[in-house]
């Protein structure tokens, strides 16, 4: 079965073991610790792209069903000719494709939206590296105390790996992100189980296993000089 959009990881769990200095053989699917260090890569993956904005897979932005959710920005002078200018939070924007979820409304009053996802070239143009988006769309002010510049927009969007190929394997393992990002989450997984206090008691050092100490400062160097290079620094 297809993984969902929250299972995806950029580690297996094959990673995690072995950078526990684990062999993957000794374990099953059904086994804790492997149960546990999926559940780790899974929630590392989170952690790397909530850290660096450099996910290696398209990344929703919002819940196309739920507008609510949806990312929406002010402008200035929206009742003027010139075109309104908006800079969404995330860079490598993906096409905008309907069928895929992606929406993009603007405000035409104090709880009324107009979809444009369609007229892309005519009512709006989106630098899809640099994220600078442009509306073409003079907004009139003809509801009393509505803000034609609050909330002028909002859209449901994906990010992600722009002009690059993509392999996700069906257990969610995406299998495109690179070497040193793979190793990176695997670290921070393995991190997080050496100070998991049942796994501490279920899985003993056999003497595989380096010193829990040392064996975390290992780990958290390879976290660490990995997300300093591809985005913002953050310590495990």
């Amino acid at each position: 079965m297809s993984a969902t959009p929250t299972d995806v990881r950029y580690a297996s769990v094959e990673d995690v073991l072995l950078a526990l200095d684990k062999d993957p053989g000794d374990f099953d699917t059904g086994d804790t610790l492997w149960t546990r260090a999926q559940k780790k890569a899974t929630a590392a993956t989170r952690t790397w792209i909530n850290q660096t904005s450099r996910p290696f897979h398209p990344v929703q932005v919002g819940d196309p069903d739920e507008p609510r959710t949806w990312e929406t920005h002010d402008v200035h002078d929206a009742e003027t000719w010139d075109p309104a200018r908006v800079m969404l939070d995330n860079r490598k924007i993906l096409p905008l494709e309907p069928d895929q979820g992606d929406a993009l409304e603007v405000r035409t009053g104090r709880d009324q939206w107009r979809d444009v996802t369609d007229d892309e070239g005519d009512e709006w143009v989106l630098n899809y590296r640099t994220r600078r988006l442009l509306i073409y769309n003079r907004r009139l002010d003809l509801t009393p105390f509505d803000d034609p510049n609050t909330r002028f927009m909002r859209i449901c969007y994906r990010y992600g790996p722009l002009g690059e190929d993509v392999t996700i394997a069906d257990n969610g393992v995406v299998e495109s992100a690179p070497a040193d990002v793979n190793q990176a989450v695997a670290a921070k997984a393995a991190s997080k189980l050496v100070l998991d206090d049942e796994i501490k008691t279920g899985v003993p050092n056999d003497g595989q296993l380096t010193d829990r100490s040392t064996k975390r400062a290992a780990l958290k160097e390879t976290w660490e000089s990995t997300t300093a290079e591809y985005g913002s620094f953050s310590s495990v």
